[in-house]
């Protein structure tokens, strides 16, 4: 009989209990999506790492066998490989990371499409290049690098677990697949002729035949120039030791540097660092809110069925069985309503989002993961809603049956109503002293209401500022920091000769970026990079407002805010370091600093470098002569202009936009479904009252309007404190959550204030105006008859 009740009510109260599945709907799918993408992330990596044997260190330098064999001795070295890594060109001018190597037992290839690596003619291509150029297995590609030319059939699509993702160099943020891609081919590839012009060029010979009587017995493979050693570690703790003793004995490694210092392998785990304090956040907000209104939805539920309880009670029934009876309301609906939202939330929020993340980071078979927590949280809110009932419920039977047979009267303080005949409210319409007295007697409705659109309409600005806060980045970025056309990236061992026949074509405004460790007061070392400028205007520095200000004096140096901030340095302080492959330290006080938006970093100029006893010689120039036709230059490893590094950006920017149009979508949706739901309770608590005046004379408009006029004051208090809330939550993700080579806040345009207000608002009025339709079908004699 209980079951049949409780499925009339239901039907009854149907619009009430649609909008408690949906709420928990809701929020369970947007904790559980948020988390299975985070969670699908991790472990698609961990696993790809792993089947694929991810190095665990990267010796830089110029290497060679000897080299190998001497760091393979070592004690935590389970295994090691040479690599060399070249910038080369392909015959339609795109740009290929050119890898030769001997063996691929670390950081394997995934094979996509195509045969496993042989150390055979051919070449292992890039699978993401070779889709958004029409590359198949079986094709024939052409590269240059300086002299050679290397024409080599596609043996296999590949992924590859240290490029997961590439970029030319620091000043692009986004992988233009494209244009640039990665290649290996084995090092059998390479030419001799290459090989002996280099191994000339070293010796300063000119003459074939005088380098033939010098070095009589040539192997040319004995003079590879190997650009890293990849080293499989047997102990990751014990790095540092291993990375001391690799410094004393290999005098070639110029720089050794951890995986997780690596682009590629920091790029991604920053997007998972990123992703947690989502998950955190927004689902922590999307449930927190949906909780709230679910908890008062099933309190008034049951409060409103206290004269069937009390029939229950005179009809004998007992206490637990009537409990039970009614927790069963609220726990059916939010176990089907879990069940729902933990299926959309891994298919509809975590499959769209980890998909959108594996076209941009290249690694296979990435899917979502659903793992304990999720059913935990999803039990936790299914036990919350049947607690709630519970209390609610004995709160009730503690009455006796003659009591809860009648309607309560509700419980009203006359202070509290007496304010409303102060002064201040004299003049005020019938509809507003009515609507005011309604908040205070049902403060806790009015608060859960406050509370719900709050929440939305916080959720809505920081969707919309964070797009806003990154399109100012980019102007940030590619406008106001760097202020030139074309960046000319120079090959490393070019001459001065050659660089002043740079100089004289594009002018003799450079830079030059030096990899660096910085040594703390307690001795620790931690990796970074100097940005040594000569650059004038062509490369700006701003401050934390985001104006310019002038470039390092020469007798100092800046440090980025964040920087500075992260490692507690100040004004005058002196920061002591090295650079990769100097052994010698140098000390540099810091005289000011500057907002970097995306490298934290020391900045300094080419006067107080050279000051120091270093040799300035640049890896960039930057020009505004129009090279739109160039596509080569001599000397030059690749040119960049200013156009296509901020259309990489606005790459990333229509990925995240897609993620950000879902939130807002889904905080549009909780917030309509709350604004609704919290529509019906008003409605149905006033529907006595709204008989009344009824009898009283009033017509259906002007109770309508006392009905709308209350639901638009909450609605427009919320936006007030949701706009702010929406702003400061936007500046705490990007501050916190954010990656921590990037340093930028919330910069939120006004009509992305006016968006959300306007949206919040037409939700709440156009809901209030469905509702208020049912204000013409109230019964006025049934109505009044239910409180007798």
């Amino acid at each position: 009989m209980l079951n049949r009740k409780m499925f009339r009510d239901i039907r009854k109260n149907l619009s009430q209990f649609i909008t408690i599945f949906l709420m928990v709907m809701i929020g369970i799918m947007a904790f559980s999506g948020i988390k299975a993408y985070m969670d699908g992330m991790t472990k698609t990596a961990d696993k790809f790492y792993t089947e694929n044997n991810l190095q665990d260190m990267d010796v830089m330098g110029y290497l060679k066998h000897d080299d190998l064999n001497m760091i393979k001795k070592m004690d935590n070295v389970n295994d090691a490989e040479l690599k060399l890594s070249v910038s080369g060109l392909t015959d339609n001018d795109k740009t290929l990371l050119l890898n030769f190597i001997e063996s691929n037992n670390i950081s394997k290839f995934y094979i996509v499409d195509g045969e496993p690596f042989d150390n055979k003619s051919g070449v292992w291509l890039d699978e993401f290049y070779a889709k958004e150029n029409n590359i198949h297995v079986g094709d024939v590609i052409l590269v240059k690098y300086e002299t050679m030319e290397l024409h080599e059939k596609v043996r296999a699509l590949v992924n590859i677990p240290d490029h997961l993702y590439d970029v030319r160099d620091s000043s692009e943020l986004y992988p233009d697949r494209k244009e640039f891609g990665f290649a290996y081919v084995s090092i059998n590839e390479i030419t001799e002729d290459y090989i002996k012009s280099k191994a000339m060029k070293e010796a300063g010979i000119e003459d074939k035949k005088v380098f033939d009587m010098v070095v009589p017995d040539f192997n040319y493979k004995d003079y590879i120039p190997y650009s890293s050693i990849m080293i499989d570690v047997k102990d990751k703790d014990k790095r540092n030791k291993l990375k001391e003793e690799i410094e004393d004995k290999v005098e070639n490694a110029k720089a050794i540097i951890n995986i997780e210092d690596s682009s590629s392998y920091s790029a991604y785990q920053g997007e998972i660092d990123e992703g947690k304090t989502y998950v955190g956040v927004f689902s922590g907000i999307f449930l927190f809110i949906a909780m709230l209104s679910v908890i008062t939805t099933m309190t008034r539920v049951v409060k409103n069925q206290r004269v069937q309880i009390g029939t229950l009670k005179a009809l004998g029934f007992s206490n637990n069985k009537i409990l039970f009876h009614y927790m069963g309301y609220g726990f059916w609906v939010s176990v089907f309503a879990s069940i729902v939202g933990l299926v959309l939330g891994y298919y509809a929020i975590g499959k769209v989002f980890i998909d959108l993340e594996m076209a941009f980071f290249e690694i296979p078979n990435g899917a979502p993961s659903m793992d304990i927590t999720s059913y935990y949280v999803a039990g936790i809110v299914v036990l919350i809603v049947a607690l709630i009932t519970y209390i609610t419920g004995r709160s009730i039977l503690r009455e006796n049956p003659a009591e809860t047979l009648r309607t309560k009267i509700p419980s009203i303080k006359g202070n509290a109503l007496n304010i409303t005949r102060s002064k201040i409210f004299k003049h005020m319409s019938f509809e507003s002293l009515w609507n005011i007295r309604d908040i205070l007697r049902n403060k806790m409705r009015t608060f859960m209401g406050l509370a719900g659109v709050v929440g939305c309409c916080t959720l809505i600005v920081c969707a919309l500022g964070m797009l806003d806060s990154m399109n100012f980045f980019v102007k940030l970025q590619f406008e106001t920091i760097y202020n030139f056309d074309y960046k000319l990236n120079i090959k490393e061992d070019i001459s001065n000769d050659d660089l002043n026949i740079l100089y004289d074509k594009y002018g003799n405004n450079t830079s030059k970026y030096l990899g660096i460790e910085i040594k703390d007061n307690e001795g620790n070392r931690e990796a970074n990079n100097i940005f040594v400028t000569d650059a004038n205007e062509y490369v700006r520095f701003v401050d934390d407002k985001n104006n310019i200000k002038n470039k390092p004096d020469d007798d100092g140096i800046f440090v980025t805010y964040k920087l500075a901030k992260t490692k507690g340095y100040k004004l005058g302080d002196t920061i002591e370091w090295h650079i990769y492959g100097d052994s010698k330290y140098y000390k540099s006080k810091i005289i000011g600093f500057n907002k970097d938006p995306q490298n934290q970093n020391i900045s300094m100029t080419r006067k107080y470098l050279e000051s120091l006893g270093i040799e300035y010689k640049p890896d960039a120039l930057y020009t505004n002569v129009d090279l739109k036709n160039v596509k080569e230059i001599k000397n030059v490893e690749n040119i960049q202009d200013i156009e296509s590094l901020k259309n990489g950006m606005q790459g990333m920017l229509s990925m995240m936009k897609t993620m950000l149009v879902l939130i807002i979508a889904i905080a549009i949706l909780l917030g309509a479904v709350i604004i609704y739901n919290l529509g019906i309770l008003s409605y149905t608590e006033k529907q006595y009252q709204f008989a009344t005046l009824k009898v009283l004379g009033f017509e259906d408009k002007q109770i309508k309007k006392i009905f709308i006029k209350q639901n638009n004051w909450i609605a427009i208090v919320s936006i007030i404190f949701g706009l702010p809330g929406g702003f400061y939550l936007t500046d705490w993700l990007f501050k916190t959550a954010i990656e921590e080579t990037y340093d930028f806040g919330a910069s939120i345009r006004p009509i992305s204030y006016v968006i959300a207000a306007v949206g919040t608002f037409v939700i709440s009025y156009l809901v209030s105006r469905f509702l208020s339709r049912n204000i013409k079908k109230i019964d006025m004699v049934t109505s009044l008859k239910a409180n007798e």
